[in-house]
């Protein structure tokens, strides 16, 4: 990551996620992204909530937001529905997006350099939404530390 600092952060989050396959990544307010759009699925949305600083580190904070939609399972020819998965496909949405993650943040920790502090435990705290779409997904916060260059 050779700009360190937001821009660095939210270049390396974006290219892991998109990579990954979520269809919109967007930081700051979600407020302007419409929700209803269905092919914006699945979706993250990043937000810096706090920055520490020190006169020899930064440390980033982000609060990560993925999304994906959940569908009515009422119709589904599958032979492998169980009295689960009878009602919607959630248990398939947090399935994807926790792996999905996983392979974002794995490569997240493959493309920075030795300078970047990451966790190792990352925890995902599931949710749902039904304001404008029926959605479940995860909040993510993670730290990412980096060397105080001046430059943020």
């Amino acid at each position: 990551m050779s700009d360190l600092g937001v821009y660095g952060i939210n270049a390396l989050l974006y290219d892991a996620l998109t990579t990954e396959g979520f269809n919109k990544v967007t930081f700051g307010t979600n407020s302007e992204v419409d929700l209803s759009d269905q092919s914006i699925y699945p979706y993250a949305h990043l937000t810096l909530t706090s920055n520490k600083q020190t006169s020899q580190i930064n440390t980033f904070t982000y609060g990560i937001n993925i999304l994906d939609l959940v569908d009515d399972n009422s119709n589904n020819p599958r032979e492998s529905l169980n009295e689960l998965s009878l009602i919607s496909n959630v248990e398939d949405v947090f399935h994807d997006l926790s792996f999905k993650w996983n392979r974002a943040w794995q490569s997240i920790k493959k493309n920075v350099n030795d300078i970047v502090e990451l966790p190792d435990e990352i925890t995902l705290e599931p949710g749902y939404s039904v304001a404008q779409n029926r959605l479940a997904g995860y909040t993510i916060s993670i730290e990412i530390t980096i060397p105080n260059s001046g430059i943020c």
